[in-house]
């Protein structure tokens, strides 16, 4: 039987994230399998709060302080007409993403109020950190005290990566599986034989796909490329994203073959990975199961990335190489790379081989629908 499912997240497109881009990306599956998907968020820039598509959307208005790293929803009469909106919808399961948001809470009373199951998706594997000390042990307090309510309430929790899974026993929490962050696999198909914009055909690329943050090791990237340009004059670095670090990094390090495009569609980053030799993930950040990877993998990329999340689920030493997260170790290997042709051919085909043999939205979403079918079966037992 097909189901009316509800994705509470703190955070949804256009704003820009991993946990994003998983949600829309499982969202568009359920429904390809048949079911509906209603998807509730919050309004963090005066987006429309209602849109009725193939994905139903419900932007819940939040304050302005924090909106846009931990959004505090305004329960005003917006809020109230939106929630019973949504009653409406008969809506048989109701997934949340990421336990620290409150829209976790949000969604738990509505599961509640309805009677039907509930699960919890969990995409970190460590603390939050804004590289404040003082601010980050407050913040590790808080997630403590958030988890420790909302593990009273939701029982059936799942990561993205077993990384994650491990994470959430810091919080005394035992996931009940994975639904691994993945991919469409007719994407591959789909931008084979498309090239990306920039005339860089005689030079090995090198890339970056995503927020352009310190915390994702930007600067020790830009700092290798700027050592490895000295050597190899055949090379170019494409940076794809924006954030709040992209003019610093623009400044800092100039070059003719850096290229900084900014944010770019997603049909154009798929189109850069199939005009890309190596993709680069350096980063220092607390991530689930980065999707970059498995795109890039997907359309042939080597795959150089530090280990976080779930990173080394995906790359072993048949499908890419785990990097320090430090500039030496960046170069060290992306020379590794270079210097070895049928190497570079080698890991480029098995991470290919490995993407869409494990981690396709198919599988995700199937295993989902089956979760619920069990959730559902123990309450009847109970």
């Amino acid at each position: 039987m097909k189901k009316n499912i509800a994705i509470f997240t703190g955070y949804y497109l256009p704003h820009l994230g991993g946990v994003e881009q998983y949600t829309y990306s499982l969202a568009n599956e359920l429904i390809n399998q048949g079911n509906k998907v209603c998807v509730i968020s919050s309004n963090y820039d005066n987006l429309e709060s209602y849109e009725k598509d193939k994905i139903t959307l419900y932007r819940l208005p939040v304050y302005n302080i924090f909106k846009n790293r931990y959004p505090i929803f305004k329960k005003d009469i917006n809020y109230k007409l939106l929630l019973e909106k949504l009653e409406k919808e008969n809506i048989d399961y109701v997934i949340c993403n990421t336990r620290f948001y409150l829209t976790s809470f949000i969604a738990y009373k509505f599961a509640q109020k309805k009677n039907i199951p509930i699960i919890c998706i969990e995409h970190g594997s460590s603390h939050l950190s804004v590289n404040n000390k003082i601010l980050d042990f407050f913040g590790s307090i808080y997630e403590h005290f958030e988890t420790f309510l909302l593990k009273r309430k939701i029982n059936d929790y799942y990561g993205v990566s077993k990384k994650c899974n491990d994470w959430l026993k810091h919080f005394k929490i035992n996931a009940k599986g994975i639904f691994y962050n993945s991919i469409d696999e007719k994407l591959y198909n789909q931008f084979k034989n498309t090239r990306f914009s920039l005339k860089l055909d005689n030079k090995t690329v090198l890339c970056y796909a995503g927020r352009v943050i310190k915390e994702k090791g930007l600067y020790n990237l830009l700092e290798a490329f700027s050592i490895l340009e000295k050597k190899y004059n055949n090379i170019a670095l494409v940076v794809a994203g924006d954030g709040k670090d992209l003019a610093d990094l623009r400044e800092k390090y100039q070059s003719k073959n850096i290229y900084y495009l900014g944010k770019i569609a997603h049909d154009e980053v798929m189109k850069l990975f199939n005009s890309s030799d190596i993709f680069i993930n350096s980063s220092m950040y607390p991530e689930g199961l980065p999707t970059t990877i498995l795109e890039a993998g997907l359309m042939k990329n080597v795959i150089l990335a530090t280990n976080r999340g779930g990173t080394k689920e995906v790359i072993d030493d048949q499908t890419g190489i785990i990097i320090e997260e430090n500039v030496e170790s960046i170069v060290n290997n992306i020379k590794k790379i270079l210097d070895d042709k049928k190497l570079m051919l080698y890991y480029k085909n098995s991470i290919h081989k490995k993407v869409i043999d494990n981690f396709t939205w198919h599988k995700t979403a199937l295993k989902v629908l089956k979760a619920f079918e069990r959730t559902e079966n123990e309450n009847k037992r109970k």
